[in-house]
Order: structure tokens, then C-alpha cells, then sequence
């Protein structure tokens, strides 16, 4: 963990688990990073991320997220396929 990173938790479901090979992924981020920033890092250590198709949907607890939402410290991120009917 670098000097001023902060730690949180992602989930991944579904057809995301099977492609990231894991459920729970631990990674260390900057401060002020977002959702998006994080799914980008996440592609990069699981590249196979790359081959779902479509954007996943992202909740915080209870609560969907936009891309945009600052993580904070020790926060859980689920990242999970979109609900039928909200596919493209």
C-alpha cells in the first residue's frame, strides 16, 4: 500500500466472478478515486474483465452507484451485471 492509498472491497457477481477468477478483490486506491477509476484498475489486473459485454451496474451496501461516486475508505463496491430489462 503506497504512502496515503486507501483500502476498500469489491464483489464481483455472476458472469464478473467467473471472468475475474474471484469473488472479492482487496485492492489499494488513491484517495478521491471513483467507481470508474476503480472498474479501470480492475480491468487491468483481470483483464478478462474486458470481455464482458456491456458497462456492469455498481452498488455501495444497498445503493446503486454511478461510475462517478468517490470511494472512501473501507468501502464495499459490488460490481454486478445489469438487471434484465436494463441491458442495451
Amino acid at each position: 500500500m503506497g504512502s496515503g492509498d486507501m483500502r476498500v472491497k469489491v464483489e464481483f457477481y455472476d458472469l464478473l466472478r467467473e471472468l475475474a477468477g474471484q469473488q472479492e478483490w482487496n485492492p489499494d486506491i488513491s484517495p478521491g478515486s471513483t467507481v470508474a477509476d476503480l472498474l479501470s484498475v480492475a480491468r487491468g489486473v483481470f483483464p478478462s474483465l474486458k470481455r464482458f459485454p456491456g458497462e456492469p451496474v455498481f452498488t455501495s451496501g444497498l445503493d446503486y452507484v454511478e461510475p462517478g461516486h468517490v470511494l472512501s475508505e473501507g468501502e464495499t463496491i459490488s460490481i454486478l451485471p445489469p438487471p434484465p430489462g436494463l441491458c442495451p
